[in-house]
């Protein structure tokens, strides 16, 4: 099988997201490039703790099938981000819990803790967009752009987008995200939250050389 090794990686990467509910049933979905500028991601419909390596789709970049089952519906939005954003290898879209209650809210997430931070906060809401369409790549391509370092953009009343140069990049930014959106949720319901200030922000990027 072609793209084997993209395959085995993908779905590796598959299998670590849904432990950690970052993906559930089939709802959500990840990609990666491949070496010859294809694009590895998953399909349409199938359940992630039944995935197989042959359960994955290969497209180019404009959403083509060149191999496998029929790709995830959120392809479009995935083919957007790749052919505008080069530096990006990897696109995890998640519809994790909290990624969702933020995205619901409509308001962007302050740079309340260091996994926020780490992910490029404060966390903007995309503008809406309908699922399964070209134009969720289209606003998260324009926040991207307008934001360098920004990793991470959650999609309004849908889930999250994280971009990475690779799979395990793009993982650590969802799973980061996630875990920083529960502790802002839990912190606002036992008060108000303090955001990490500019003096606090610039020791924390000088000690890490961020």
């Amino acid at each position: 099988m072609r793209y084997q090794s993209t395959r085995e990686q993908l779905l590796k990467a598959v299998i670590k997201a849904n432990e950690v509910d970052l993906i559930r049933l089939s709802a959500g979905n990840i990609s990666t490039r491949t070496e010859d500028g294809l694009v590895a991601i998953t399909a349409s419909g199938v359940k992630y703790r039944t995935m197989t390596t042959a359960d994955i789709s290969i497209v180019d970049l404009d959403g083509n099938l060149i191999e496998g089952l029929k790709p995830s519906s959120e392809t479009p939005m995935h083919t957007v981000i790749y052919r505008n954003l080069p530096d990006v290898g990897s696109i995890y879209h998640t519809h994790s819990t909290f990624a969702i209650t933020f995205a619901m809210l409509g308001d962007e997430i302050p740079m309340a803790n260091l996994e926020l931070l780490v992910c490029g906060a404060p966390i903007p809401v995309a503008a809406w967009a309908c699922p399964a369409t070209t134009k969720a790549g289209e606003v998260t391509v324009g926040i991207f752009k307008d934001r360098p370092g920004l990793k991470v953009i959650l999609l309004r009343k849908h889930g999250l987008v994280a971009i990475g140069a690779d799979l395990d990049h793009a993982f650590d930014m969802a799973f980061n995200a996630e875990v920083g959106f529960q502790s802002y949720y839990q912190a606002l319901v036992l008060g108000k939250p303090e955001p990490v200030t500019a003096e606090q922000f610039a020791e924390v990027k000088a000690v890490y050389h961020l």
